[in-house]
């Protein structure tokens, strides 16, 4: 799975969706995808872009390890690290689970859907 050409275009399907945060503290509505990043509006309500460059560095990882801290991933570097974290969460293929007590992203075997586009699955549940 290549994150150009499978995960940017599957990200433009959350247009206009509010997307839950894992945390469920810092939600977002996103308002436009392109090549180029994200634009969206945060929870404390002011519009963010963000490249595509800190999702891609933790789906990266995700094809590599099936499981990623995205902090870690993303040497806790940047503002708003949660939006990484939120977009790859909310495909359908990506669940969230709690590791000693850290929050980790997962990839599912195969790319295999578990929950739908724009929502959130909990691993641990």
């Amino acid at each position: 799975m290549n994150y150009d050409l499978d995960i940017i275009p599957l990200l433009k399907k959350f247009e206009g969706m509010q997307l839950e945060s894992v945390s469920g503290q810092s939600n977002i509505l996103v308002k436009e995808v392109n090549e180029s990043g994200v634009l969206m509006i945060c929870s404390d309500g002011k519009e963010f872009r963000e490249t595509h460059k800190r999702a891609k560095v933790v789906f990266e990882v995700l094809l590599e390890h099936r499981v990623v801290h995205v902090d870690a991933a993303l040497k806790n570097s940047g503002t708003r690290r949660n939006i990484p974290e939120t977009l790859l969460a909310n495909l359908p293929f990506i669940e969230h689970v709690k590791i000693n007590g850290q929050k980790h992203l997962f990839l599912n075997k195969e790319y295999e859907p578990t929950h739908h586009l724009g929502t959130l699955k909990s691993k641990d549940k």
